[in-house]
């Protein structure tokens, strides 16, 4: 049995690391698939920390994480992100965060994300439900917090939030239909720049739910965790229960009328377009 405070320890340290690194000033901005997909000296070196801490806590347990991209050939690993939200974090925008969850038994079994600059840590286990905790550059502050999700059933009462993928000048199949379509419909649609906080953010109870594709599994693991222990629902575009490696993510507050009008609205904007890069 991992832990989970050797988990959320393991976080901080590299959440330290990363706002150190903010403060005296990143040097090295890099592309990655695209001019748009960015990587930064302080991606690569929270996630050495990430992965050095991790193996601390078990050695055994393999290390997947976005930045050295080897995929284990176990069924347990670390899937982690040293940070989600690289253009808000290389531009001194909030919400960025560092994700980390693990994955064992074709679930994943527990979930940290640690919000910055806030310093807020969101953490989930499987059973134990979903928290939430302040920290200040010395430690926790006060008691943490029993996550919910809020009880919005109906689309034009819900405040939605969704991300666009790297792709989207150069196809038409890239979020901006169903954010049309959903605009239109929902009390309002958000772009925060953080899968990993999104998530966070539906399970807190702020957003009724969110959608996107083209996503990979260290952007959302942890959140997809983090929504089920608070109450809520995630499944893929079909509406099938989400899966490590599923085509796009739909996390609501598990309200039915309100999570099957997200699944319809889906596939109405997608029947739409003119061709399409997800067969869904």
């Amino acid at each position: 049995m991992i832990a989970i405070e050797a988990v959320k320890q393991a976080a901080w340290e590299a959440g330290a690391l990363t706002l150190e690194m903010r403060r005296q000033g990143l040097h090295k901005i890099q592309d990655k698939s695209s001019t748009i997909d960015l990587v930064t000296e302080a991606d690569l070196a929270a996630e050495q920390s990430l992965r050095r801490a991790l193996a601390q806590i078990d050695p055994e347990i393999e290390f997947w994480g976005e930045e050295s991209n080897e995929r284990p050939g176990g069924s347990r690993f670390w899937v982690v992100d040293p940070i989600d939200g690289t253009t808000n974090f290389a531009n001194g925008l909030a919400p960025y965060a560092i994700n980390i969850a693990l994955y064992e038994a074709d679930q994943v079994q527990l979930g940290v994300t640690l919000e910055l600059p806030a310093r807020r840590l969101y953490w989930a286990a499987r059973d134990q439900g979903a928290h939430v905790q302040e920290f200040d550059s010395h430690g926790p502050v006060g008691e943490a917090a029993r996550l919910q999700v809020n009880r919005v059933d109906t689309l034009n009462q819900a405040l939605l939030t969704t991300g666009f993928p790297y792709h989207r000048a150069e196809h038409s199949d890239n979020n901006l239909t169903e954010f049309a379509w959903f605009f239109a419909r929902a009390q309002g649609v958000r772009c925060m720049g953080s899968a990993a906080m999104d998530l966070a953010h539906v399970a807190a109870g702020i957003f009724a739910a969110y959608w996107e594709a083209w996503l990979k599994p260290w952007d959302v693991a942890p959140g997809v965790l983090m929504v089920q222990e608070a109450g809520g629902t995630v499944t893929d575009y079909r509406g099938a229960p989400w899966q490590l490696g599923s085509v796009g993510i739909v996390a609501s507050n598990g309200q039915p009328a309100l999570h099957a009008a997200l699944i319809e609205g889906i596939q109405a904007a997608r029947a739409n377009l003119p061709s399409k890069l997800l067969d869904v």
